[in-house]
Order: structure tokens, then C-alpha cells, then sequence
């Protein structure tokens, strides 16, 4: 079993060195030119409308304000009534509207009843308050409800029928495939991409031995679960080209196809400038990972489920047990965002989708800092900061395609998630210039199946990782330029420039 060390002696304030150019990078912009496949996975794809343009502002749309429909701020009666009626009526305005939010603070759950939740079923609903800061918005939860996100994005309904069967193989980083009959496909439709068998998931971590404890992985019903989100780009014949790539090659199994099935979403919806304040600090006890209900879920704020070009931007998150749950995004930016007060569980994860951007956040406390899980794709957490000893996120459940790029603090053990779930990560986990800051020295062994360790992760890839104290690593995929930050600073960023510069050079 190799060892590397990543870091020999501590970093001292102000010693940061800096290597050249990563000869991963310069690789990336090799292969682009040839059309090879890179180690690195193009983590471009991501956040609002793939980042090719930002979430819109200022009065776009209907405004309709709280007030109007009995909300009161800075008084002791419960809003939540209004505040529904208020999406509501938001809601049934062709277009949407924005749920404005008056200055002052405005009293939500009034009792402990977890069926209730504050709903947004249609497309084009914002909700904006008048800033996070002292003296702007705040909406206070009083009482606990465990594990019922508080404001709960998801569409009445959805449509997932199967539309296509896969044949043939597929590469990484491609964006073509190939399905036996296209008659109910065309550009512009959003579709997933499923698939789950033992097979492909012992093809997939070879030559990585697979535990039985992780029973999941296994059995007719057994393996990984695949569900990419992609939107069609254009139809030949049989033949599919998708406007985002894949992450994951596609192999044919017998008897467990690769399908093609509809993704419904609401879409253009957001949340900002609004502090979120639930009462967990109230609670008499500090937060214990998993002693119970209460401490994992008692004060839940924001669910996202099945949502496309949304985003949550510049609000505050203090006093939750959970902070932003994302389930089934795809194309979300959650940006200058800051969670804080009493730690609780968990403040952003994202599963089950595909391009999550995580940018310019702040987490100050909660046990997990932000990521992902259950097959989340092409999650991207850059530029942000987290506490020492804070905890990255990812949630077992095989997600893959992972970037956790120029990010300051946290640490890599007590991830969470059920065992059965494991391993906590698929390939293509990646840490670029990632500042790993904690209490102690650690050893981490990302493929031990030997013992119950809370960091499985599939070969992951560290370039430009520093540290404050001494950590080894064991059974890692990669590790470049240990001590040294690379350039670029921002692997995303960098990214980004280079796709939207291809795309204009070729209008």
C-alpha cells in the first residue's frame, strides 16, 4: 500500500509557495486540441445556464410583495399563510413573479407539525428580501420540524417516461451517443441518463476491490446509480449529441440498459437577500453527528428539488440544523452565500443532479460543509471558505465528478452516510489548490476495507493541496505539487474562459 506525504512541514502564515502551470492543466489543453480524453473531467458545466450568463436582476418580473397578503414584519403573529398566498398568487401570473420581502422579521413555523412546509410549485417564482445583513430581511423559524425543509422547491408534478435505449459504447467527456430508436427525442429536451447493475459498478472501481458491507453495490437490484441530467443538443438519425458532457463512460450490459428518460423541472427560480434564522440555538444540547433526529434535522431551511437555472445568492443561514438541501438540480448556482451560528448537520448538499456551482460562500459552522451525494454529477465547489476541522461533504452514494477547487479549510474524515451506501465518492474526485486546515495531523486512507472509515473515495485527484499540519495520504489517484499552490488558481474558472472563448471564436 503506498503512502505520500502532501504536505512535510506545516505552512506558516504568509509562506505559501507557488508551483508553475500543473502539467495536469497543460494536459487538459492538450487533449482539448486533440480531441483526446483528459484525466481532468471539464468541470465548466456548471451553475445557472452552465455559467454562460448570470441570474438575472433587478425588477424582472411581477413584483408581489408579503404585505399585500397580511404578512406583517417585526410583529408576533406566524406569516406563513401570507407568505403562501403570496406564491400563489405569484404563481398564477403567466411569467411568475418576485415574492418581495419588506425589510424587518417575519415569524414561520408556529408549531412542530414537519407535514407543513412554505411550497413553490410552478416555474419563474423569486424569492427577495431587502439584504441579510442587520436591518434588512430576516424570516425567523421558531419551532422544530424535523427534516421538512421549511421553503420547498418541486414540481407538482413530473414526467419521467422512458424515451430511448442506449446501444453501444460512449466515452468520458464525450457528448454523442447512440440509442436504437430517436422518434422521441429532439433539441432542446432535457433528459436523464439512467443506469444501475452490478456489472458495470465492478467495471466502473476496478481494479478497486468493492466491500460486501457496502451492499448496495450489489445483487439483480444492486450497483451505482447512474442519472446523468443532459440537455439534447441535436438529433442525426440514431444518433444523440448532448450540450453537456458525459461523466461517465457508457459500456452496454446485458440485461440493465443505459436509458434515456424525460427530465421535468421547475425552472427559473431563485432566493436572495434574505436572512434565514431558525431556533436551533435554543435547543439545549450541541450538536452530536447522528445522535439523533433533533440534532440532524430540527431546524431544516431550503429544499431545491428538480429545479434548472435556478439559484440561491446572498443570503445568510444561521441557527439550522440543515441549510440548503438540493436534490435533482441541474444548471443551480448558489453563490456569496454564508451560514453560520450554532453548528447543526449539514449546510449545502447537492445529490442526484448535475452541475451545482457552490461559489464565493462562507461556512462558518455546521458539522458537513458543502457537497454532494447519491449520484451527484459535476458538483463544483470553488472559491469559498470553511472552518478548521469542518467537514467537506460527500454523502456516500457513489456521486463522481467532483471539483472542490481553491477552497480554505476543512478536512476530509467523518463524511457520513450509511455504509451500505459506500464508497463515498466515485472517480474523478478532484482537489485543486485545495487548503486543508485542522486541529491534527492526519492519516487518510481513501480505500480501506478493513475498517469503517468515513472517506472512501475512488483514486482521488489532489494538485496544489496544502496543509497546516501534517497529512499523508494513502491509496489516493493523484497527488501533484504537494505544498504548492498551481496555476491557474481556479481550475473552474480557467475552464469556463477556455470553453466560452472556443464558443465565440467559433460564432
Amino acid at each position: 500500500m503506498k503512502i505520500s506525504y502532501a504536505l512535510a512541514a506545516c505552512l506558516c502564515a504568509g509562506a505559501t509557495t507557488y508551483a508553475q502551470e500543473s502539467p495536469l492543466w497543460k494536459e487538459f489543453l492538450a487533449a482539448r486540441k486533440t480531441g483526446k480524453t483528459a484525466t481532468l473531467p471539464d468541470f465548466s458545466y456548471a451553475g445557472y445556464h452552465f455559467s454562460e450568463k448570470q441570474p438575472p436582476s433587478g425588477n424582472f418580473r411581477k413584483i408581489f410583495n408579503v404585505t399585500d397578503y397580511g404578512a406583517q414584519p417585526n410583529d408576533e403573529r406566524y406569516d406563513d399563510d401570507a407568505i403562501q398566498a403570496t406564491i400563489r398568487a405569484a404563481e398564477a401570473n403567466p411569467g411568475g413573479g418576485i415574492v418581495l420581502f419588506p425589510a424587518g422579521k417575519f415569524l414561520i413555523a408556529p408549531d412542530e407539525d414537519k407535514s407543513k412546509k412554505i411550497t413553490i410549485n410552478k416555474s419563474g417564482i423569486v424569492l427577495r428580501g431587502a439584504g441579510s445583513e442587520t436591518g434588512g430581511t430576516e424570516i425567523f423559524a421558531s419551532k422544530m420540524r424535523i427534516n421538512s425543509r421549511q421553503f420547498r422547491f418541486e414540481p407538482a408534478s413530473r414526467d419521467t417516461r422512458k424515451l430511448a435505449v442506449i446501444t453501444g459504447k460512449a466515452e468520458r467527456g464525450g457528448f454523442w451517443v447512440n440509442v436504437a430508436d430517436a422518434s422521441a427525442l429532439k433539441a432542446g429536451q432535457d433528459v436523464t441518463l439512467r443506469h444501475k447493475s452490478e456489472t458495470f459498478t465492478r467495471r466502473y472501481f476496478a481494479p478497486q476491490e468493492l466491500k460486501q458491507d457496502w451492499s448496495r453495490l450489489f445483487g439483480s437490484n444492486g450497483g451505482m446509480v447512474i442519472q446523468e441530467i443532459h440537455t439534447i443538443a441535436e438529433v442525426k438519425g440514431n444518433r444523440v449529441r448532448f450540450e453537456n458532457p458525459l461523466h461517465i463512460a457508457i459500456e452496454p450490459v446485458e440485461g440493465h440498459d443505459f436509458i434515456l428518460e424525460r427530465y421535468e423541472a421547475l425552472e427559473e427560480c431563485g432566493i436572495e437577500n434574505i436572512r434565514f434564522t431558525g431556533n436551533w440555538n435554543s435547543y439545549p444540547e450541541e450538536f452530536v453527528h447522528h445522535k439523533d433526529s433533533i440534532h440532524d434535522g430540527g431546524w431544516c431551511a431550503i429544499a431545491m428539488e428538480y429545479v434548472k437555472d435556478a439559484w440561491v445568492r446572498s443570503c445568510t443561514f444561521e441557527h439550522w440544523n440543515e441549510g440548503i438541501f438540493i436534490r435533482a438540480g441541474y444548471r443551480v448556482t448558489l453563490e456569496n452565500n454564508h451560514f453560520g451560528g450554532k453548528g447543526g448537520h449539514s449546510t449545502i448538499h447537492a445529490r442526484s443532479g448535475y452541475g451545482v456551482l457552490v461559489r464565493n460562500c462562507d461556512f462558518l459552522s455546521g458539522h458537513h460543509g458543502p457537497g454532494t451525494g447519491y449520484t451527484g454529477v459535476n458538483t463544483v465547489v470553488t472559491g469559498c471558505r470553511m472552518a478548521v476541522d469542518q467537514n467537506i461533504d460527500s454523502h456516500s452514494g457513489q456521486p463522481y465528478a467532483t471539483l472542490f477547487d481553491n477552497v480554505r479549510g476543512g478536512v476530509f474524515r467523518n463524511i457520513g452516510g450509511p455504509q451500505p451506501g459506500f464508497p463515498h465518492h466515485g472517480r474523478d474526485l478532484v482537489f485543486w489548490n485545495f487548503e486543508h486546515r485542522s486541529t491534527w495531523d492526519f492519516t487518510y486512507d481513501f480505500w480501506d476495507l478493513q475498517k469503517r472509515k468515513n472517506h472512501t473515495f475512488a483514486q482521488p485527484v489532489f494538485v496544489g493541496f496544502t496543509a497546516d499540519r501534517k497529512i499523508q495520504f494513502k491509496n489516493e489517484g493523484r497527488n501533484d505539487s504537494p505544498g504548492k499552490r498551481v496555476e491557474p488558481q481556479s481550475l473552474f474558472d480557467a475552464q469556463l474562459g477556455l470553453r466560452l472563448a472556443e464558443k465565440r471564436s467559433s460564432k
